[in-house]
């Protein structure tokens, strides 16, 4: 059987789980990079949800009231996952945790201060005062890496701890599209003026919500000129000499492996 996951598009009725992912205190209980588990918990579960079917099993998470002791688990964080396991199941992890926060942060409306109550048919918290509608939140960014002939931009940023070099990235604005918010970010970020961008691929990036939509961009003018809030260091760098970069479960770790790739078989761009 094809090992594909096909998302719920709605969470009702929801069928008898077969796969559970067991999450508490913003941690999935694992065993080894596993955390599918065959059975659920003993233990207090505040709320359940169905995330679709994996493989043609159905899958579903439970958030404790607390973190428990599993012989042979240990609670682990979503990062600690990324690259540890295959895209699809980090994917399905960061699906699992973004539920279950949308579940644990809207359990009062925003509006009037009631709580709120499960949609009957879609994935919705609702207020049985005002009626007001809370969907989980998805906050659609651009991601980007500059290029110039054979070189590419990579930045550290400053809230990073690791010494990892990355693509420029950010949140789009209200009334901005994708490429307006991609030229002013680039400006605000590190000085640089673009041209002509591609766009390349989309990834969802669970921390805590985002959509990435990830983009080359050509530089056309200015030099490079950090911001130091967001931005430690900056630079140009070859693509036969780039440093530490993400790995390729990332878009950004993608985007510069498609651009080295790119000009190692066509040449100068």
């Amino acid at each position: 059987m094809s090992d594909l996951f096909v998302p719920a598009a709605s969470p009702r009725p929801a069928p008898r789980f077969s796969r559970h992912i067991l999450v508490a205190e913003g941690e999935l209980l694992c065993r080894g990079d596993d955390f599918l588990h065959s059975q659920p918990a003993p233990a207090v579960v505040l709320c359940s949800h169905y995330l679709g079917e994996l493989a043609g099993e159905p899958c579903g998470v439970h958030q404790l009231s607390r973190r428990i002791e599993v012989p042979g688990c240990e609670w682990r964080r979503l990062r600690s996952l990324l690259g540890a396991v295959d895209e699809l199941r980090f994917a399905l992890a960061g699906r699992a945790m973004q539920v279950v926060d949308w579940d644990r942060d809207h359990r009062f409306c925003g509006r009037c201060g009631r709580e709120t109550e499960y949609h009957p048919r879609d994935r919705a918290r609702v207020c049985p005062g005002c009626r007001l509608a809370v969907y989980p939140r998805i906050s659609p960014c651009v991601i980007m890496l500059v290029t110039r002939g054979e070189e590419c931009l990579l930045a550290r940023h400053t809230h990073h701890r690791h010494s990892l070099y990355t693509a420029l990235a950010g949140f789009i604005e209200p009334g901005e599209n994708a490429e307006q918010a991609l030229r002013r970010e680039v400006q605000e970020e590190v000085g640089l003026e673009v041209g002509e961008s591609h766009y390349i691929g989309s990834q969802s990036w669970p921390f805590p919500g985002q959509l990435m939509l990830g983009y080359l961009a050509r530089w056309h003018a200015g030099r490079v000129r950090p911001d130091r809030d967001e931005i430690a260091e900056a630079d140009w760098y070859h693509y036969t000499d780039l440093p530490e970069i993400p790995p390729p479960q990332t878009l950004s770790g993608q985007l510069i492996r498609t651009f080295a790739a790119s000009i190692s078989k066509n040449g100068k761009r």
